[in-house]
Order: C-alpha cells, then sequence, then structure tokens
C-alpha cells in the first residue's frame, strides 16, 4: 500500500512511521506494566473474542504504520544517517502531544488504581467509589479521552495530512466514546452524588 501523503519527502515519511512504531511500543508497554503493577481489576472477565481482537488489533495497527511508507533501504539509510536532517516542527509536536497525553493517561489510571487500595498500597477492595483528581475534574472516563489524545498526537507526528492513520484515528474516537458514555452512565445510576458537571468524554461537550 502506498503512502496516503505522497507530497511528503520519503525521508519525513520514514522518520514519522519510525516514531509512531516507538509511540505504540511505548505505550504498549506502559499498559502493559499499568496493568501488572498499577491497575486493580475487579472479578469481571472479557470474552475470549475481545482478547483475540484486541491481539490482532495490535498487529493490525503496527502493519497500518509501516504501510504508509516503503522501508526500503534508501529511506534506512537517509534515517540512519541524517536523522535530525528529516526532523519537521510535526515531529516535535507529536512527541509532545504523545508525553503529555500518556502522563495524563497513567496518573488517571493510579487514580482509578489507589481507589482500591490503603495509603500502604495494598488493595483492600474492589468495589467502584468516585474518582477525583486531574481530568476526572471535567470527564467520568479521562483514561479513554487520553487515549483519543496518544492516537491524535500520531497523526500528528504523521505530518496531519495521512488519511489512512485518521481513519484510525476515527475508530478510536467512537471506540473510547462509546465506552467512556456506558462508564458514565454507570457512574450516575450507582452514585447519586455524582458531579454534575462532568461530561462523560470529552471536557464541557459530551
Amino acid at each position: 500500500m502506498e503512502s496516503s501523503s505522497p507530497r511528503q519527502p520519503h525521508g519525513e515519511l520514514a522518520l514519522s512511521a519510525f516514531l509512531v512504531l516507538v509511540f505504540l511500543w511505548l505505550h504498549s508497554f506502559r499498559r502493559l506494566f499499568e496493568c501488572f503493577y498499577v491497575s486493580v481489576f475487579s472479578n469481571a472477565v472479557i470474552h475470549v473474542a475481545q482478547y483475540c481482537f484486541g491481539l490482532a488489533y495490535y498487529v493490525l495497527v503496527g502493519l497500518t504504520v509501516l504501510s504508509q511508507v516503503p522501508l526500503d533501504g534508501r529511506n534506512v539509510y537517509i534515517i540512519g544517517k541524517n536523522l535530525l536532517m528529516q526532523a519537521r516542527w510535526f515531529h516535535i509536536l507529536g512527541m509532545l502531544m504523545f508525553i503529555w497525553s500518556s502522563a495524563h493517561q497513567y496518573k488517571c489510571h493510579v487514580i482509578l488504581g489507589n481507589l482500591r487500595k490503603n495509603k500502604a498500597g495494598v488493595v483492600i477492595h474492589c468495589s467502584h467509589r468516585i474518582p477525583f483528581g486531574d481530568w476526572f475534574e471535567y470527564v467520568s472516563s479521562p483514561n479513554y479521552l487520553a487515549e483519543l489524545m496518544i492516537y491524535i498526537s500520531m497523526a500528528v507526528t504523521f505530518g496531519f495530512h495521512n488519511l489512512t492513520w485518521w481513519l484510525v484515528v476515527t475508530y478510536v474516537f467512537f471506540s473510547q466514546a462509546l465506552s467512556a458514555l456506558l462508564s458514565h452512565k454507570f457512574y450516575k445510576s450507582k452514585f447519586v452524588s455524582y458531579p454534575r458537571h462532568r461530561r462523560a468524554f470529552l471536557p464541557f461537550l459530551f
């Protein structure tokens, strides 16, 4: 599959793809770390079909990134020799957005995990409580909002005009928005004192 942004020089596009792959690797590694050491899960389980879909999704996302640029020997040579020469403002902006979004998502997962732990960090229950702090002051599921922002940061890294990656962002938006809406309805039905100013997914909007 040819790149969806033919006007972008191959060196820039190859660097964009390389950075996005690094972002995906870092994102996956951080989420794995959080699953083992940060998050506290209930006894609920997911269907095996959902588990298989999740595995296939990350494989396909990685292949989608690789499909955006012909990684021939010439491009690999260009990146390896002139990495800084290929960097553009959108690479820097995308990297900063990725770090910012990832930091907020991690903080939100820590807040959620701490709701089920005592001050010593020991898990004491698996019940639901109202989270406060950071982006929880604006939306019910800031971790889902941060996930969307992470994928948008990758679209920025591609130089804004990569249609294929914006389609990926569109999928992430609808999937995360649906999950956020369900969580928002659950919180409102379970807690009478749930903050009324909070939105489900997008601050002040939705």
